[in-house]
């Protein structure tokens, strides 16, 4: 069921750069049933109750500004395209008008990256007449990532086909292999396990690092038990060690952790075997 979206979270500061969270949505399609399903209904209750972690799952894109380009991170749940029926029962897509509120403007974007291929997303990166929502953009992917999902699996047909496919005929497609720099202060760095080509947006500027996680966390759970992994993940055991590597990483420098599913942002500290966010000054 689709809920009130919450508050637009506020800018995070790194160095010249802003990154700027764009929540599309807000339910509880996914709720920690279904993400765990691996665990102990018992287990489940008691580690969630630790930290009262029940809260509505959101999607997010964000926007990188500064540095004299606008990146997008991650374009979300997309429209009905071409009439049909969206591809998240229960989310209502308003990330345009979101976008738009921001002052962001479609055709001022430069890049795109999408840090993997699952339909939450990558839905905005074409219209519902299936053109390429940023026509000025190039859109980054890995090849990795391209190679698993343009590998002929049906179930993944059709997003292939409205959200990628069009990108590419418009060559505007820029497929990526291993750490791949966009900027002086941003760069894309490989953490597979949710999906084979999954990526992270680190941006590191005037003594500061985030990181925009994509599918790294899908819930605040996974920060204080980063060796749980979600039922979404392809490779749960590859998941949970690219989560301890990045979170490691931000919490050895300070670093801020955004995440797609999480409702809040924060700087990375270590809390006994697993990590906690805290606010950024």
């Amino acid at each position: 069921m689709s809920l009130h979206i919450p508050p637009q979270p506020e800018p995070v500061a790194v160095g010249r750069r802003r990154v700027v969270p764009l929540i599309d949505a807000a339910g509880d399609v996914l709720p920690p049933e279904r993400l765990f399903p691996h665990l102990p209904a018992a287990e489940l209750s008691r580690l969630l109750a630790e930290d009262g972690m029940r809260s509505p799952m959101v999607v997010t894109g964000f926007a990188i500004l500064g540095g004299g380009k606008t990146i997008l991170v991650d374009t979300c749940l997309g429209g009905r395209k071409q009439g049909k029926s969206g591809p998240f029962p229960g989310f209502t897509s308003r990330w345009m008008t979101t976008l738009a509120e921001a002052g962001i403007d479609p055709g001022a974007v430069d890049i795109v990256v999408n840090t993997h291929l699952h339909h939450d997303h990558v839905g905005w990166n074409t219209t519902d007449e299936l053109e390429p929502t940023f026509p000025a953009a190039r859109y980054l992917l890995a090849e990795k990532e391209y190679e698993h999902f343009a590998g002929g699996r049906i179930r993944h047909a059709r997003r292939i086909s409205e959200c990628i496919v069009p990108v590419q005929k418009a060559g505007l497609l820029d497929l990526v292999t291993g750490v791949h720099r966009i900027d002086d202060a941003v760069r894309l760095l490989p953490a597979p396990g949710h999906t084979p080509g999954h990526l992270v947006v680190e941006i590191s500027d005037g003594g500061r690092t985030a990181v925009i996680g994509g599918d790294l966390i899908h819930h605040p759970l996974q920060l204080s038990h980063p060796d749980i992994s979600s039922s979404l993940c392809d490779d749960p055991g590859q998941a949970a060690v690219s989560r301890h590597r990045v979170l490691n990483d931000l919490a050895d420098r300070e670093g801020i952790f955004l995440a797609t599913h999480l409702t809040r942002a924060g700087t990375v500290r270590r809390r006994g075997a697993g990590f906690t966010l805290h606010d950024s000054p």
